[in-house]
């Protein structure tokens, strides 16, 4: 019932940097910049390819649900957007396993919901129904689809979600959404276990991960803010492009042909840290192979 993540949004005290960064270390232009004072926020949507987008959001106020959220946590993910072409049947099936979820006024070109963190493992989703003939995603303004420039990236292809207890987690994804796990494994160099479940639409994924201890960086991410959004994974053409790139622009990052536990998966990788991203930690993977589109989902998920 999910077709697509369609956009992660990221929370920052200065929308300004946040675009001059993302433009400097992802080649991100903005789109679109509004004011969703409803919400005491601005915005700005930066495209990072095949109809996925960044947000940023600024507070504009001092007491918002936002802004409270910033001082607690820091610039950090804040909210991932899915698209479904189900919305009604959506929102019955999550309110009939009492999933908290508030449906919002519909803006016309499209229908929207927002769930809770609670039901989701600390994740806040919003959940978007989009009903304009001419504009595919309406969020990203009026002329996004008309843009010559390309960012570095080609698309959103996956962000995880941090969680006490992988088992439980991805049995209550799979029920709420529809959608099933294709591939569990270990990842040593990150010290997590992982489920990836590619939604609807083939070409994005959910990945739930839980620390496989206490003492590893995971683990203490968790410990200190509780489960929630961890990583965005984007796509990328060459990863050795990439990693000379970063470096002339003296990002903090490091790649997978440094990393002896993280080889002949079928992707290279390259990680932003957190603090160099304004707290968004970032994965950057190249594709390797020929014959399947995303080897993280597993070797087969793409023929069902």
């Amino acid at each position: 019932m999910l077709k697509r993540l369609r956009q992660v949004a990221f929370l920052v005290n200065d929308l300004e940097d946040g675009q001059d960064l993302y433009r400097k270390h992802l080649g991100m232009e903005t789109c679109y910049s509004g004011d969703p004072s409803r919400y005491d926020l601005k915005n700005a949507i930066l495209p990072a390819g095949n109809e996925t987008f960044v947000e940023l959001l600024q507070p504009t106020t001092p007491d918002s649900s936002a802004s409270n959220h910033l001082k607690r946590r820091g610039e950090s993910p804040y909210i991932l957007i899915f698209e479904t072409s189900d919305y009604d049947r959506l929102i019955l099936h999550l309110n009939s396993m009492g999933v908290r979820l508030s449906e919002e006024p519909s803006l016309g070109e499209y229908r929207h919901a927002f769930i809770h963190p609670s039901s989701t493992n600390g994740a806040l989703l919003e959940i978007v129904e989009v009903n304009d003939a001419n504009n595919s995603w309406p969020a990203a303004g009026p002329d996004w689809d008309s843009l010559s420039h390309k960012p570095l990236t080609k698309q959103i292809r996956q962000t995880a979600v941090l969680v006490y207890d992988l088992d439980t987690a991805v049995k209550s994804w799979e029920e709420m959404f529809g959608i099933t796990a294709t591939k569990r494994f270990h990842v040593s160099f990150t010290d997590l276990e992982i489920a990836i479940l590619p939604l609807a639409g083939k070409d994005t994924f959910i990945e739930l991960a839980q620390p496989t201890g206490d003492d590893v960086p995971s683990g203490r991410f968790l410990k200190r803010y509780g489960e929630g959004i961890y990583l965005t994974i984007y796509e990328i053409e060459d990863s050795l492009y990439m990693d000379g790139y970063l470096k002339e622009q003296k990002a903090r990052y490091t790649s997978s042909r440094v990393t002896n536990n993280y080889v002949n998966l079928g992707f290279n990788s390259i990680w932003l840290h957190p603090a160099g991203m304004k707290g968004a930690f970032t994965q950057l993977s190249e594709v390797l192979v020929d014959d399947n589109p995303w080897p993280p989902a597993g070797d087969t998920w793409y023929l069902k």
